[in-house]
């Protein structure tokens, strides 16, 4: 693999490992790997074992920490950087009260200082020279929120929560293990997390998230006990058996042209039914968890077809 040394590894929900045998496969070290940790239905990455393993092969390690800035304030603390990440952006507006596109980037103090300077030259690079000043003073006022009882109010929070887990377990549902402030259950059969949801919503309950398999809520310490009861009552009581869905195969297109070719080429829509031996143009991305389907430059396969329907793609950008 040419010029290694300037890529960074994506590595979604990885293995300790997994990454060891990756990195032990490269020619040489990775810029960075860089997962995502809590993932949207809360899954966390042993972050310490992955941290470890990237310094043995001299590579950083990035964490995407989008749903956990408020990890750091549990005790102990969960949060990435202090498990051994290297760098970790933590969007504070998705679990904290911060307005939207509020973000910590956080480098480790041991990071060398070039990494630093490197980190300033990009953001200065890449950043408005006309950034929102009521964004930055709601950073500011959330640290007089986070200064005020906020770890108390955290641990209350996580207390209830994981009662509700069991509770809703006692009741026949599965529950997923996720992050403390998210509450992630599987859909049972006969049953959409989308048609839960709308079951939770007759109550009054809105959740963050539903696609075919899964509900996903998120709380926080300023929801009650009441709210707690108030979601109990609207699950009840499940019936219904849980069976095992099969695994989807990945969809491994094979690349035709590369994405800048592919993006500025003509292009037209399809069904995506039809759209079996085509050159993917746009990439059909599913959000969440944005991972993508098809890649433009890559020429669409079987395994992509099985992909769109399951996850209710209808239409796909291709090359004329």
């Amino acid at each position: 693999m040419a010029g290694a040394e300037h890529i960074s590894l994506w590595l979604p929900g990885i293995a300790g490992d997994t990454l060891e045998r990756t990195l032990a496969t490269l020619p040489a070290p990775p810029a960075a790997v860089y997962l995502t940790s809590p993932d949207y239905l809360g899954g966390m990455a042993d972050i310490s074992a992955l941290a470890e393993i990237c310094r043995k092969h001299g590579t950083l390690l990035a964490v995407d920490n989008a749903h956990g800035a408020y990890l750091r304030f549990l005790e102990p603390s969960c949060h990435p950087l202090e498990l051994g990440a290297d760098l970790c952006c933590d969007s504070a507006h998705k679990t904290l009260p911060v307005l939207t596109g509020g973000a910590y980037l956080h480098i480790n103090r041991a990071a060398s200082a070039s990494l630093r300077e490197s980190a300033k030259t990009a953001m200065a690079m890449f950043g408005s020279t006309s950034p929102s000043y009521l964004t930055l003073a709601s950073l500011d006022l959330c640290n007089r929120y986070l200064a005020d009882g906020y770890r108390d109010r955290l641990r209350e929070m996580c207390g209830r929560l994981e009662e509700a887990r069991k509770a809703l377990t006692a009741a026949g549902w599965q529950v997923e293990p996720s992050d403390p402030l998210r509450l992630t259950v599987k859909a049972p059969a006969g049953m959409t997390g989308g048609q839960l949801a709308n079951r939770l919503r007759e109550s009054g309950v809105e959740c963050e998230y539903a696609d075919l398999d899964f509900l996903v809520l998120m709380l926080t310490p300023e929801n009650r006990a009441a709210d707690i009861e108030r979601l109990l009552h609207a699950f009840g009581t499940n019936d219904a058996v849980y069976a095992p869905q099969p695994t989807l195969p990945l969809a491994r297109g094979e690349r035709v042209c590369s994405v800048r070719e592919a993006l500025f080429a003509p292009r037209e829509t399809v069904p995506a039914a039809r759209s079996l031996g085509r050159v993917c143009g746009a990439p059909t991305v599913g959000c969440p968890p944005a991972i993508p389907i098809a890649v433009s430059g890559e020429q669409i396969g079987p395994e992509a077809l099985e992909l769109f329907r399951r996850y209710g793609v209808e239409q796909v950008e291709v090359l004329r």
